[in-house]
């Protein structure tokens, strides 16, 4: 029964706290007291502080409420303040701040300054306007040296004396007159003068080159034909030497003055047996350019003994040729006995020998040990009647073997294509590798 009496009074303690605080919530607060407002301050929270008036007003925010006897104290809420004019309740404005705070200190009032360009820092360098002037070392004295004076002064044509008679200059004391000088006329600087007289004609071939005079044989004593007959052509060249032969076929004639317009050497090879033999070396070696017999007149009823009737008929047609051809069949060099009788004949004549190429170049062997001035050609460069385009890569071809043997010979026709050829390398910046030569150079050197 104890035990029921003391659970009743603790149940009826706290159902009467229970009903103290629901009462006390219910209630309206004091005049002057409000409840606080929200605030954005910061995420810390603050307690709402009541203003000092409010404090004054309402008695009940100094004394706190006591409860019964048996229960703890309980601190009413605060209501929010009502506005006296009107009313109604409205949240605080103002929050008490400390002695000295500048938390809610108002700007100064400054008069408005507008953003400007930046200027430069107190200590850069004064920009450099001007460069000072170089001191100018003292001009040499170019005036020149003072001219000695002439004995006698030059009038003016208005003054000039009408007597043809010359003004003798005034001596002075302890001078002597200066001699008279006769005046020349200087004549043109770089060019020579050239004597128009009859004993200074000579005729003279294409670039320059004088001719070969044509002499008999028997006026130049022991001289080879070789070298008799040899057009000029200047001995110091050091680059490697090409010459060219040009077989003189009658079946494509381009005409004499298309064939003597080459500007470089080219030797032609004629066969003396046609009626024009003799006019065509004539002419070819009037244009400065090298003669040789063909080795066409070696047909196959010639044998060993007539070799040498044949080419002293054959000479006497040509009598300024430097050599003999063989022909690409081989005329002479196909035959052995004919190769020893043109040799020997050769040898005695002071002529040169070019052949084909054929295996072991026996032509050329046989005429070196003879002492027989000979070589082996490199190429034909028109054996199927090509165009002038293929004959210039025979050409270009030609000249690089020369780079690397030192000398080459070529041979071609009269036809239209080989001369274009010629021309058109000779002209252009391929053949200056190679010295083009005569003939007779490339056999001797």
């Amino acid at each position: 029964m104890g035990r029921g009496l003391i659970s009743g009074v603790i149940w009826g303690a706290l159902l009467s706290l229970v009903a103290v605080a629901l009462l006390s919530l219910g209630m309206p607060l004091p005049d002057g007291v409000s409840r606080p407002a929200p605030t954005a301050v910061s995420s810390a929270e603050q307690e709402p502080v009541i203003a000092p008036e409010a404090a004054e007003q309402s008695p009940a925010a100094t004394a706190p409420e006591t409860a019964t006897a048996s229960g703890p104290q309980l601190q009413p809420p605060t209501a929010p303040q009502e506005s006296a004019a009107s009313g109604t309740t409205a949240p605080i404005s103002e929050i008490v701040l400390p002695a000295g705070s500048e938390f809610n200190r108002p700007a100064d009032e400054t008069a408005p300054v507008l953003p400007g360009l930046d200027s430069a820092p107190a200590g850069a360098p004064a920009a450099v306007t001007a460069l000072p002037q170089p001191t100018a070392p003292p001009l040499p004295d170019t005036q020149p040296a003072p001219q000695p004076q002439a004995v006698a002064s030059v009038e003016s044509p208005a003054a000039a004396p009408t007597s043809p008679e010359p003004v003798a200059a005034p001596s002075s004391a302890g001078s002597s007159p200066l001699p008279q000088v006769a005046a020349e006329e200087p004549a043109a600087l770089g060019l020579p003068q050239i004597e128009t007289g009859p004993e200074a004609e000579t005729e003279t071939a294409p670039l320059g080159r004088p001719l070969q005079p044509i002499e008999p044989a028997e006026q130049t004593g022991d001289m080879r034909a070789i070298d008799r007959f040899a057009a000029p052509f200047d001995a110091a060249e050091t680059r490697p030497l090409m010459a060219v032969i040009l077989i003189d076929d009658p079946s494509f004639p381009l005409g004499r003055d298309a064939l003597t317009r080459f500007e470089f050497p080219v030797a032609f090879a004629i066969d003396p047996r046609r009626p024009d033999a003799a006019e065509a070396a004539a002419a070819y070696r009037a244009a400065g350019f090298e003669v040789l017999l063909s080795g066409a007149v070696f047909t196959e009823d010639v044998t060993g003994a007539d070799v040498s009737a044949v080419l002293a008929r054959g000479f006497a047609t040509l009598p300024e040729a430097v050599g003999v051809l063989d022909t690409a069949g081989e005329a002479i060099q196909g035959r052995r006995e004919v190769l020893e009788a043109v040799v020997e004949t050769l040898a005695e004549s002071g002529h040169g020998l070019v052949a084909f190429p054929r295996g072991l170049n026996v032509a050329e062997q046989t005429a070196t040990r003879a002492t027989v001035p000979a070589a082996t050609l490199f190429r034909e460069i028109d054996s199927e009647q090509e165009r002038a385009t293929v004959i210039t890569r025979y050409l270009d071809r030609a000249a690089f073997a020369a780079g690397q043997e030192g000398a080459v010979i070529v041979v071609g026709h009269t036809y239209s294509d080989t001369v274009t050829a010629l021309f058109s390398w000779a002209l252009g910046n391929r053949s200056e590798a190679v010295a083009l030569a005569p003939l007779s150079a490339v056999l001797t050197r």
